[in-house]
């Protein structure tokens, strides 16, 4: 499954309410191909809607090619499961003329085969909420999951990078050369867009992306690394009899040591929040890290490039970079 890792850290962060989903619905084009066209709040529920709108075309012997959003975000959860779905039909994600897709529904829009925005469209991201809008240690944890699924996506670093840095209560609007870097198709007439715009909780439902509105408000502080390890730490003190699982390791011969939390997600994935530092006592890296398993192959997510690679444990217990994902 794609984005396996995601829902240990969403057992730290994520509550949901009732509440209306999106309208999904089909729509045919004069070729007679299907697209799925999904607008509104994000909610439980738009998954199971979205696979019966492809059954309904599909036991019609027409072909679903495409997906068409304007959304301005909602249940973080749910965004994630479509996004995965869209990835796995190789479908394609478009955004047309003055339409919306921010937050959650990025990711979805990030999961299309194919891209294509409009150039009056809107299109942004930004860290995840609590039930009530704001930032808390749990929504924190989101956001580093949120990073790790879009860069899954082959969304580049710099998107991410404004994504993880900017509150639940900002929006940053991605330009069209931001677009164009992740493999975006541009159509319609060249136009010029606001950059950040604020964005209020839905329905008191915890979420990445409320649907946008245009009144600025004040800015949050962004999510920290302290935060991610506090949320960390004392779901592994839940897990350990009150005490968390701490990990320090010395190589002398790279002249670093290395702290880390570990804890177990809802599916019992190992997890390593890790700081490397060095003889001065410098951080150098701070990463998040899932183990396969067996406990000798580890994904890491680097909190500050948002860069991940994966990494095998040989024979005397070193570990070796085997490849940048």
């Amino acid at each position: 499954m794609v984005f396996k890792y995601f829902s240990g850290i969403l057992f730290l962060v994520w509550f949901t309410t009732g509440a209306f989903g999106a309208d999904v619905r089909s729509a045919a084009l004069k070729d007679g191909r299907i697209i799925i066209v999904i607008s509104g709040d994000i909610a439980p529920g738009d998954l199971d809607a979205f696979k019966a709108a492809v059954k309904t075309a599909n036991d019609a012997g027409k072909l679903v090619t495409s997906i068409r959003l304007n959304s301005g975000g909602g249940n973080l959860v749910e965004g994630v499961k479509l996004a995965e779905a869209v990835r796995f039909a190789k479908m394609a994600t478009n955004v047309g003329q003055n339409a919306t897709c921010a937050s959650a529904c990025f990711l979805i829009f990030a999961a299309g085969e194919t891209k294509y925005a409009n150039y009056t469209a809107q299109i942004g991201v930004h860290g995840a909420s609590d039930k009530t809008g704001e930032e808390t240690v749990q929504s924190g944890a989101a956001t580093v999951s949120m990073a790790r699924i879009a860069k899954e996506l082959g969304v580049p670093p710099a998107i991410i990078g404004r994504m993880v840095v900017t509150p639940p209560s900002d929006m940053v609007w991605l330009s069209p050369t931001d677009l164009q870097s992740m493999g975006t198709a541009m159509v319609g007439k060249p136009s010029q867009i606001a950059s950040t715009t604020s964005v209020p909780p839905i329905n008191g439902q915890v979420q990445a992306g409320p649907p946008v509105q245009l009144q600025p408000t004040a800015k949050a502080a962004p999510p920290t690394w302290a935060s991610l390890v506090d949320a960390g730490g004392r779901l592994s003190a839940e897990q350990n009899g009150g005490k968390p699982q701490t990990a320090r390791t010395c190589q002398p011969e790279f002249k670093v040591c290395v702290d880390g939390v570990m804890y177990r997600d809802s599916k019992g994935v190992m997890t390593l929040l890790k700081v490397t530092r060095d003889l001065n006592d410098k951080i150098i890296r701070r990463e998040a890290c899932t183990f396969n398993s067996s406990s000798d192959i580890r994904k890491c997510l680097n909190w500050d490039t948002s860069e991940t690679r994966r990494d095998m444990q040989d024979s005397s217990g070193n570990w070796i970079k085997v490849a940048d994902d």
